[in-house]
């Protein structure tokens, strides 16, 4: 009698499962928690992992020390554990949790780590983790896919270099990685000299050539471990990581500048070909790519205003700090230099040393030196004003040797200087009146004033003031003056740099740096939020995309878009959570929200109030959220 033939399936059974997680390469595991046992299923999906085939006992001291996970995982399966283990309360009609992760298990066969996508299951008893299934899935192809695509598209196809979008995120990711107190590295802005004579006389094939040997030039002058790239025709951008001194740096870039320094021939044209060098350093002169290469462009600038075929290390050249390069001018000439610019241009003097420092502060502080220096003032000055307070204070000052300081630290006390100082203010407030140079309070001969603010006048030893009102849309937000000692008829041209500067202060100087403030405050901040333990973010009020979201998250969950709303990005939900404190709050004042909800998988506490974050204008909100 034959054998019947083998049944077809009809519905799905274990055999079933086992068959599609070995097809799918799915390895499927078993923790019990309260013993330490995990057991393993579907061996077939295991053998390419460094896992037992079926049993391994004091599974967590194994995970954690057996060298099983990359040692660039481990943080991330210490977040992941510590979040495994975080209790519920007895009570809770939470029973289970999802948790997901991806990282790098050893191959069995020792030739690496391979990427895998893990999901887990945790069910609860009274409120304490006892098992735990989940899923590990290979995933290297995919991740190797990926890696070739972002070198693929990162990559210069002439030189094999870096092209602009890899080289300044390669930059950007080493310079988070790195310590402004510990570490040192420059970014080196390489230019060829004469490129675009040679391209138009021997033509682009042969300027592809030269592109190429600059290339290999730039690959075998520096080291392996130095990011090099391409950033557009022949301009190229050198990382010089681990920098322990500058004269390892100049000997590296004085190598390379022999190298390129050569003639081209053809059919009887000669060209000469060079290169030039701006080099900037982190931390001095910059901790991100954006400032760093702001610097070296502008040392690269130097360099080919000095001849070319040369390196220059930036330098502050408006702040008046000499220059590395021999042709330089005394510190005297170079001050004079300055002067003469700023009286020559004094809108383009300001933007540029706005430019060149990136600092606000600095650009006042310095510009309030050429304008008394310029007219021969005694004093002149930047007063914020408080609208709560309903008092100007001073906030920046320059003064001549003569020049008596309005600082609020000039007064040991709130004694006679203090009130004196209102004095003055009261002086300086009683004059305003609209003019075309703006609100302005001008005394030319201040003896003349009423005989009560005599002690101020004699006190801080004004004879003649010209102060202008700060704007900011329709708020004043402080107020710009000049101070002389002696009586002064104020000129039209003192006046309209006087309005001048008070447009630039009032849209542009110290709203830059109120952000400035804030940003600073925010870095704090997120240092403060990354050391806590429970899920935090930031959103946007209008969109409820977060702008900010604590270690604690980051390193839990799996990749996802940044640009999706919290309740899709964390919870996947088409529509905010239910129940959701954030959606109640009307963004003023100071409200504070709690609201036990489920999320995470469990039921949490919620917890949000409003937040001063700069974030593009949008108010913005604080959400905190700890399982219960």
């Amino acid at each position: 009698m034959d054998k019947p033939n083998n049944q077809v399936p009809r519905a799905f059974d274990r055999e079933i499962f086992a068959a599609l997680g070995e097809l799918e390469r799915i390895l499927y595991f078993h923790w019990d928690l309260t013993t330490d046992v995990m057991e393993f299923d579907n061996p077939r999906a295991g053998r390419i992992y460094a896992l037992p085939d079926k049993v391994m006992h004091n599974a967590s001291s194994a995970l954690w020390v057996g060298g099983l996970i990359h040692r660039d995982d481990v943080r991330l399966l210490h977040r992941f554990m510590k979040i495994l283990y975080q209790p519920t309360r007895e009570n809770s009609s939470v029973h289970k949790r999802r948790l997901p992760a991806k990282l790098r298990l050893r191959s069995r066969n020792g030739d690496g780590y391979i990427w895998v996508n893990i999901h887990t299951l945790v069910y609860f008893e009274k409120g304490r983790p006892t098992a735990l299934f989940g899923t590990v899935r290979n995933i290297q192809a995919q991740k190797k896919w990926e890696r070739k695509m972002e070198q693929q598209a990162e990559c210069d196809h002439l030189t094999g270099l870096l092209n602009k979008e890899g080289m300044k995120n390669s930059v950007s990711n080493y310079l988070d990685s790195i310590s402004p107190k510990l570490d040192r590295c420059a970014l080196l802005l390489i230019d060829a000299d004469g490129f675009k004579d040679i391209n138009d006389t021997f033509g682009h094939l042969f300027g592809d050539a030269v592109l190429t040997d600059m290339g290999l030039a730039i690959e075998g002058n520096f080291r392996d471990s130095d990011l090099k790239g391409r950033i557009g025709g022949d301009e190229f951008v050198v990382l010089f990581r681990n920098l322990r001194s500058t004269d390892v740096l100049e000997d590296r870039c004085e190598a390379l500048i022999r190298n390129l320094s050569r003639t081209y021939e053809d059919n009887g044209h000669s060209l000469n070909f060079s290169i030039s060098i701006g080099a900037a350093l982190y931390p001095d002169h910059g901790t991100n790519y954006t400032e760093l290469f702001r610097r070296a462009d502008r040392a690269l600038y130097e360099a080919k205003g000095n001849g070319k075929n040369q390196l220059v290390l930036y330098r502050p050249s408006l702040l008046g700090s000499v220059p590395l390069v021999k042709n330089s001018r005394d510190p005297q000439s170079f001050e004079d230099f300055q002067q003469k610019a700023f009286k020559d241009n004094m809108l383009e003097f300001i933007f540029r040393l706005l430019y060149e420092t990136n600092s606000p502060r600095a650009t006042i502080e310095l510009t309030l030196g050429m304008f008394g220096k310029q007219f021969n003032f005694d004093r002149v000055a930047v007063d914020r004003y408080d609208k709560k307070a309903n008092q100007y204070t001073n906030a920046y000052e320059w003064l001549s040797p003569r020049g008596i300081s309005m600082h609020p630290a000039r007064d040991n006390d709130r004694g006679s200087g203090f009130e004196l100082r209102n004095l003055k203010n009261q002086m300086v407030l009683s004059l305003y009146h609209p003019m075309s140079y703006g609100v302005v309070s001008i005394c030319r001969n201040t003896s003349l004033l009423d005989v009560k603010y005599q002690p101020a006048i004699d006190y801080f030893r004004v004879g003649a003031f010209a102060h202008c009102l700060i704007t900011h849309g329709f708020d004043t937000i402080g107020c710009f003056g000049f101070e002389c000692q002696d009586a002064h008829d104020f000129t039209q041209e003192e006046l309209n740099d006087l309005h001048t500067f008070c447009v630039l202060l009032g849209n542009i100087l110290l709203p830059q740096e109120s952000d400035t403030r804030t940003r600073e405050e925010n870095e704090h901040l997120r240092d403060l939020l990354d050391h806590m333990q429970e899920m935090i973010y930031i959103v946007d009020r209008e969109t409820m995309v977060p702008v900010y979201v604590n270690q604690t998250i980051r390193q839990t969950l799996s990749d996802s878009s940044s640009e999706e709303p919290c309740y899709m990005r964390f919870h996947h939900l088409d529509a905010p959570c239910k129940d959701c404190p954030a959606q109640k709050l009307t963004g003023a004042g100071y409200e504070y929200l709690e609201q036990e909800m489920h999320s995470w998988g469990c039921l949490t506490y919620t917890r949000a109030c409003n937040l001063t974050w700069k974030h593009d204008g949008h108010p913005v909100m604080l959400v905190i959220q700890k399982p219960s």
